[in-house]
């Protein structure tokens, strides 16, 4: 959430809800955020067994990303692009997501989807 973190491209938010109010995110890349029924199951659960919210949510969230995966791959192999050439992301851009660090982050849980597609990312 530190703006000497984010790359001089555009910020795309990650995840529904509000952001900071001294951040401008230009755009959202809502493929990647979690379901709102995952959000609420993990924050339903997260109170009273914070472990099994955290395994529940990583889990489903890897399955999400995956299937993400799969449809950019073939959409990219069908116009026989790469990945970069059909997703909006550019050197220098920053995806935001405002967990808090105590709480389940799926920067993290993205990141290696991410590299699969071919992109460097650098983690703060």
């Amino acid at each position: 959430m530190q703006p000497e973190n984010f790359g001089p491209g555009i910020l795309y938010s990650i995840c529904n809800g509000q952001k900071p109010l001294n951040i401008n995110v230009e755009k959202q890349f809502s493929h990647v955020i979690p379901s709102p029924d995952l959000i609420n199951r993990y924050a339903e659960l997260r109170p009273t067994d914070g472990e099994s919210a955290s395994k529940m949510f990583i889990t489903e969230y890897n399955m999400q990303l995956e299937k993400f995966v799969e449809q950019v791959l073939y959409a990219a192999s069908q116009d026989n692009k790469s990945p970069q050439e059909i997703l909006p992301f550019n050197e220098g851009d920053t995806l935001c997501s405002w967990e808090r660090s105590q709480f389940t982050n799926y920067r993290k849980i993205l990141a290696p989807y991410l590299e699969k597609l071919g992109y460097e990312v650098v983690l703060n």
